[in-house]
């Protein structure tokens, strides 16, 4: 089948990795059977549960089809957007419509080559090793890309650094072995969080009326813009009080803490004071 022309190019948006901030991310999940409603996704939400914990913003989720073109589409627009990591999940298999890596490499401009790494692990993954082009297809990573182990399968991952800033990371769909290569992706990129410690408190407002509290919740997170600060509803029939969730990152543990304590002791002060 004959690929569709690509589209008039762009330059590659550059993106300046801020070293003090939180590192900014997007995941990418690939899967036309997610569209249809045929099953669901079960790779998202550990894989932001998993970047929160580490100290990243997750700034969005993005579910495509087992196209080129949108998973082009979507990696694109998400570096147009200056994050500093896309992790797509799914489309790494030996199939037709496995084409992840192929929309990944008209995204960042990098021709797929064969990956002598990735050979090696998808030999391995078999008791005979012929390579078969089916087999050969999973090896075929862009140039200069890391190839990542897959313990729990056969497909390699693939890491790749693209040299205007912005890391591209591709993991498989199963979820077993999306959370092994994503562990062997995140020690890799370990420069990239330095933020790496985080804290969360939950507390109780003393209303169950969330337009009320936020007047108090907006002063504080302009006294303290390095805590996310979120409201939770209360059941207004059971008058139950909203809940307020204050989360914090930083470099380390104790100024996690401590940015996060504080903001919970001015909360609690300026509604003592209403």
């Amino acid at each position: 089948m004959r690929r569709a022309p690509r589209r008039a190019e762009k330059p590659l948006p550059r993106v300046i990795v801020d070293r003090q901030g939180p590192l900014h991310a997007e995941i990418v999940v690939v899967g036309r059977e997610l569209l249809r409603g045929e099953v669901d996704d079960i790779n998202a939400r550990p894989i932001a549960a998993e970047l929160t914990r580490r100290g990243a913003l997750v700034h969005r989720i993005t579910v495509v089809d087992d196209l080129d073109r949108s998973v082009a589409n979507a990696v694109s627009e998400a570096l147009e957007r200056s994050v500093h990591l896309v992790i797509t999940t799914g489309g790494l298999g030996p199939a037709v419509d496995d084409r992840t890596l192929a929309g990944i490499s008209d995204a960042i401009r990098l021709p797929l080559t064969l990956n002598a790494p990735a050979r090696d692990m998808v030999e391995a993954a078999y008791p005979d090793p012929a390579m078969t082009s089916a087999r050969e297809k999973m090896c075929l990573l862009p140039v200069g890309a890391e190839a990542l182990p897959n313990s729990q399968g056969v497909p390699p991952g693939m890491l790749v650094r693209r040299a205007g800033g912005g890391t591209v990371v591709a993991i498989p769909g199963r979820p077993a072995e999306a959370r092994a290569v994503l562990d062997e992706a995140l020690s890799r990129l370990k420069d990239l969080f330095p933020l790496r410690a985080s804290a969360s408190r939950e507390v109780e407002a003393p209303t169950s009326d969330e337009s009320a509290l936020r007047p108090l919740l907006e002063r504080v997170s302009g006294e303290y813009p390095a805590v996310w600060i979120k409201s939770h509803p209360g059941a207004r029939r059971r008058k139950d009080r909203a809940r307020v969730t204050l989360r914090s990152f930083a470099a380390n543990q104790r100024e996690a803490d401590a940015l996060v304590d504080g903001a919970v002791r001015r909360l609690l002060a300026l509604a003592g004071n209403r």
